[in-house]
């Protein structure tokens, strides 16, 4: 086992930070913000199946709608956004951005083709492309390292609340709108029921983006840094850390193809497995997400934490390693075992240990990142992550019930066989990561602490 470095090693000098006050202001803002965030980004799971019965849709087109129409739009605004974090105020950028994303999905409600649905989508991802680099550059102001874990897993934790929550209204709200033939409203007109879903859930995001507005802009760390923070520089930042860099993201991208593959097609797996009702799995995933995966991500970020101060500079991806490690049976399993419950119980345990993805990647890209860089490396990071995880995870498990199986019905085996195939590989990198993120940090705490001396 290494010797730890310990966190003394990596401080830069005495730094002040906001109060508490305005800390947890800001921790409250951004949690409901991303549970805004993935409401939007997660309600489309529980209108699958009434989707593609009235457009007449394939699995590889949903999953098209789930995967490629947000992620690559949202990549493509991610170095954009990241550059305007670094170099503008923080807190307009993310009232924008929710605002942007609000009325993105309000306006998914009057889709009524898969083109148009696809626009919406686009919309959606382009606004909460902000949220990412905004959480890990102001977490880097607000807080200490030593206390980032638990902020990040707080702000995390509002992911799986709003996905929990989409879970769990989606399916009652889209069974009640069928049950009563749509939503009629005001010079509107008529909505059908996955129409009228969108709109019901668009609207009250708008009113965060007002709240996240109210954000106190703290101070950047390290102004040096931050205000000569060219291309250039995070082009060579880029090739002196390749090697910690490629094994981290690449890591993170196999665990998130299988986070995505889940997010994306569980319920429509429970439905199609154990002919369930889309209102009976939104409120059983919905509250497991909630309770199981809002507990997982707020304490793996307060696992980092206690590994940090243990002396190990690479607690994140450390912890990130066991995590990939401990969810290989889970994943594996739930999709085809022969009961609803055995089922629904490693869901659980899945979602309780898969929490940990978002918390332990946000901190591992602030680790490998100097303070002028942690809005554009994030952005790098979320890019990697949509083009990769996000576009290939649902659609390799489509994949496997088009071509593979060529049977819808067989998305028990397709869901298990993805699984089997990255979280190993997942393990393998991250693992591989540890000691070059060890040196990395050494590197950037020592260029960090000459930054501070002139």
């Amino acid at each position: 086992m290494p010797t730890p470095t310990t966190d003394q090693a990596i401080r830069t000098g005495a730094v002040q930070y906001p109060s508490t006050k305005h800390s947890y202001y800001f921790v409250a803002v951004m949690t409901i913000a991303m549970m805004f965030a993935f409401i939007d980004r997660a309600i489309p799971t529980m209108l699958v199946e009434p989707i593609k019965a009235d457009l007449g849709l394939t699995d590889s087109q949903l999953a098209l709608l789930g995967g490629v129409a947000f992620s690559v739009f949202y990549a493509v605004m991610a170095l954009p956004i990241g550059y305007a974090v670094d170099r503008m105020s923080r807190t307009k950028v993310i009232g924008t951005g929710v605002i942007t994303w609000s009325f993105m999905t309000t306006l998914a409600g009057f889709a009524n083709s898969f083109a148009n649905l696809f626009g919406a989508r686009i919309g959606v991802a382009i606004g909460e492309a902000v949220i990412a680099p905004t959480s890990v550059s102001l977490v880097g102001d607000y807080f200490p390292p030593e206390k980032q874990g638990r902020a990040l897993g707080i702000i995390a934790a509002g992911a799986f609340i709003g996905s929990g929550i989409a879970l769990i209204a989606g399916g009652l709200i889209i069974d009640h709108l069928t049950e009563v033939g749509g939503l009629t409203l005001p010079v509107l007109g008529y909505f059908k029921p996955w129409q009228g879903t969108f709109l019901i859930v668009g609207i009250p995001g708008l009113f965060v983006g007002i709240a996240a507005y109210l954000i106190r802009e703290p101070q950047r760390r390290n102004v040096t840094s931050a205000t000569d923070s060219s291309s250039a520089k995070i082009l060579q930042h880029l090739k002196d850390h390749r090697a910690a860099l490629l094994l981290v993201f690449g890591g993170y991208v196999f665990l998130s193809m299988m986070g995505f593959s889940f997010a994306f097609w569980a319920p429509a797996l429970m439905v199609r497995t154990f002919d369930l009702t889309l209102a009976e799995v939104g409120v059983l995933l919905g509250t497991i997400t909630i309770i199981c995966s809002t507990v997982g991500a707020v304490m793996a970020g307060t696992v980092a934490d206690f590994v940090r101060k243990r002396g190990y500079v690479d607690a994140p991806a450390r912890t990130a390693f066991f995590v990939a490690l401990l969810l290989i049976p889970f994943a594996v399993l739930f999709p085809i075992v022969p009961e609803a419950w055995m089922s629904w119980v490693l869901i659980a345990i899945y979602s309780l240990i898969g929490a940990a993805l978002t918390p332990l990647a946000l901190l591992s890209v602030s680790g490998l990142s100097t303070s002028g860089f942690k809005g554009r490396m994030t952005a790098l990071y979320t890019l990697v992550i949509m083009i990769f995880g996000m576009s290939i995870g649902p659609q390799l498990t489509a994949f496997f019930t088009d071509f593979v199986f060529a049977n819808p019905e067989h998305l028990s085996y397709a869901m298990s066989i993805t699984a089997a195939i990255v979280l190993p590989i997942s393990a393998l990198l991250l693992g591989l990561s540890m000691p070059r993120y060890r040196e990395s940090v050494r590197r950037l705490a020592e260029i960090e602490k000459l930054e501070q001396e002139k």
